[in-house]
């Protein structure tokens, strides 16, 4: 990282930091990235504290519900920066539930730390599914417009990021990250769960996958949360999070079938996939089913598209460098699939 990158970044993040999330899959990566950098973390989920988490005297673990502003606000007392991971994720499910969870739970972090008036940022884990059907037909800088949703995770993550833009013009300091398709071990989607679709030979490609996937390593999106916090010019600011190693979709699953022992991936045009996810939506909305259709728009708009993810804003006002490369990665998701 250039010396000059380094001087305009904080030495320090005001202390204790709020952590919500915590136990996700992200949040998980970031609290072992907070503790290894001797950071007080008050973290905050549903969940009760991992074993891995529980012994450290630099935690405080607090069970809540996001949707519970009494919880939040809470346990938000005393804290002076704020990572918000918690958010509902998925390419299914009722958006009421999207909407309580993300939009109004992001609404009772955001109006506790404005009441507080946290001495910290507040640094937003948001998703590159905000660009919407640009992804397949843009470049997608953190300057480029929204697009077009294809349910409740995206239209629910650009709410997020609407109240976001409404909070930081009434004072708060809020700094937005959008990663794109997250893997690595304890990855649910990009690797527990395609992981069984590979095994039961169920057609995960679309249109061949020979285009680039957007994948991102976990550590390096929390090196980017980690950088953002600490970064002085970051407030008001979005930066994007991909490994940009050019990663096909077909070249992933590949990989991923053989660490699984899986059959070779199979792929299915994609006309007939918009078809499938055409009948599946509207089936299952029509008979109120609450499992997930075998094939989303969600899904397709990320499974079946080229990503472009604009790293250049990351790399310049940060000096990200890439902490985790693909072949390191993969070979930590074989150890965790094989249970070594």
């Amino acid at each position: 990282m250039p010396k000059d990158t380094r001087s305009r970044l904080w030495n320090n993040i005001p202390q204790p930091v709020f952590v919500t999330g915590a136990a996700g899959f992200i949040g998980r990566r970031l609290m072992n990235r907070l503790l290894e950098e001797g950071v007080n973390v008050v973290a905050f989920d549903l969940l009760a504290c991992p074993e891995s988490l529980c012994d450290s005297d630099l935690v405080n673990w607090i069970q809540g519900d996001i949707t519970v502003k009494a919880d939040v606000k809470l346990a938000l007392k005393g804290c002076q920066s704020i990572f918000h991971l918690a958010a509902m994720v998925g390419d299914w499910g009722q958006e009421t539930l999207h909407r309580a969870v993300t939009v109004e739970g992001t609404r009772h972090v955001f109006e506790s730390a404005a009441e507080y008036e946290l001495l910290g940022p507040v640094v937003l884990a948001s998703s590159i599914v905000v660009y919407g059907d640009q992804i397949d037909r843009q470049r997608c800088h953190e300057g480029l417009s929204m697009g077009a949703t294809f349910g409740p995770y995206s239209k629910c993550k650009q709410a997020q990021e609407g109240l976001a833009q409404s909070f930081l013009q009434q004072g708060l300091d809020i700094r937005t990250v959008r990663p794109a398709n997250v893997y690595g071990a304890g990855s649910k989607p990009w690797v527990e769960t395609l992981s069984s679709e590979l095994r039961r030979g169920i057609p995960c490609l679309i249109g061949g996958g020979d285009f680039d996937a957007g994948l991102v390593h976990v550590d390096n999106v929390v090196e980017i949360l980690w950088l953002v916090a600490r970064f002085a010019g970051a407030k008001g600011q979005i930066y994007n999070a991909a490994d940009e190693e050019g990663i096909t979709w077909k070249r992933y699953m590949s990989d991923l079938a053989k660490i699984c022992d899986a059959p070779v991936p199979r792929s299915i045009p994609r006309l007939l996939a918009k078809s499938l996810a055409q009948v599946g939506e509207t089936g299952f909305g029509l008979l109120n089913v609450a499992m997930r259709p075998p094939l989303t728009f969600e899904a397709l708009n990320l499974v079946g598209s080229c990503h472009r993810i604009d790293m250049e804003k990351s790399k310049r006002e940060l000096g990200y460098q890439v902490q985790t490369t693909y072949r390191e990665g993969l070979a930590e998701v074989g150890a965790y699939l094989q249970g070594d």
